[in-house]
């Protein structure tokens, strides 16, 4: 399925993009670097689940509506990360204030144009009328700086649809493992009650033994309630009244037979039996990886909503996230985790 779509979420763990130099200079090389940053670790991470067990069941209308709900907010995350470019590309022209913000508010109008081409515009809560203000209070800002904090409102709205987006898919997470594990249930049923009876039987016979064995000892009373309980020893044992040890030892024998005939049909099942864990355990690993890119998400959404009204506020201090160490540690810890 398109649980690729779930691990590129992961990158926006590496989005702290706030920073200026305290000079006059409108410094933007943390927020540069830091996007550089991303599209290097969304490369490395934004790997498919690898199914391995479950594959067959991928089809499944639950999983197919996840992957489906997936896929916009995969293109919101891509336009997120082409943002961050943007307003990097047009500080580095040599352009005016007034010819940044014009194109600064040029992209932003384009991106709503084509979320509305794609029928996408009110999944990302864009207020079309308040948007034509932003767009216009962006044009009329005196620096650039002002024109990227005049643009918080468009950015917002996104921010909040990126993160309801992430809802929705979390909330797509218990339904999906519920139609896995019915597809699996419904494959394995009839082994799992043959092995259950399987199971069952032995028990039966163990207790047999056992009763046997206190009947040699003396135990009479055993006698009676082990042929009430297992009527094929009565071929064995047709008298209570006088058994012979001969007699015993034939009963022993058939019950010792028995229980190498179930043990063996309970190995032939063992592949079977070792499949089905398999697959139980592999939607609990799947389970497990898209939890994590979805905090990972989430969070992040928050932190680069915070650094970009940090960069238009040209507020000088460091970045709000540690990028290599956020690199290593915490990916590092998730790809652990999931198995990667």
């Amino acid at each position: 399925m398109r649980s690729g779509i779930i691990l590129l979420l992961s990158v926006f763990v590496l989005t702290g993009c706030s920073a200026f130099k305290s000079s006059r200079k409108f410094d933007m090389s943390p927020f540069a670097d830091n996007t550089g940053t991303m599209f290097s670790e969304a490369t490395k991470i934004s790997r498919p689940f690898q199914w391995q067990y479950c594959m067959p069941y991928i089809t499944i209308p639950e999983a197919q509506k996840f992957g489906a709900a997936a896929i916009p907010l995969l293109e919101a995350l891509h336009g997120i990360v082409y943002y961050s470019n943007q307003v990097v590309a047009i500080n580095n022209a040599k352009l005016s204030d007034k010819e940044k913000n014009n194109q600064l508010a040029r992209y932003l109008h384009e991106a709503m144009e084509r979320a509305l081409e794609n029928k996408r515009g009110d999944s990302l809560q864009l207020d079309l009328s308040g948007a034509v203000r932003v767009l216009e209070n962006i044009r009329n800002a005196k620096t650039y700086r002002e024109g990227i904090l005049a643009s918080e409102p468009i950015v917002n709205s996104v921010v909040r649809a990126i993160l309801d987006r992430i809802d929705k898919i979390q909330n797509l997470v218990p339904l999906v493992l519920a139609g896995l594990d019915r597809e699996i249930e419904q494959d394995y049923a009839e082994v799992r009650r043959n092995y259950s009876r399987l199971q069952e039987l032995q028990k039966d016979l163990m207790l047999s033994v056992t009763r046997l064995y206190r009947a040699r000892m003396g135990d009479k009373v055993e006698i009676d309630t082990l042929l009430q309980t297992d009527g094929s020893l009565r071929s064995f044992i047709p008298s209570v009244e006088r058994i012979s040890s001969s007699q015993m030892a034939a009963a022993e024998k058939h019950l010792m037979e028995q229980l190498i005939n179930i043990d063996v049909m309970l190995h032939q099942l063992d592949e079977i039996k070792a499949e089905y864990i398999a697959k139980k355990d592999e939607i609990v690993r799947w389970r497990t990886q898209v939890d994590e890119k979805i905090r990972i998400a989430r969070t992040a959404m928050v932190v680069w909503a915070q650094s970009h009204r940090n960069l238009g506020a040209g507020i000088p201090v460091p970045p709000l996230i540690d990028v290599g160490g956020m690199a290593s540690g915490l990916v590092g810890n998730a790809a652990k985790t999931v198995g990667l």
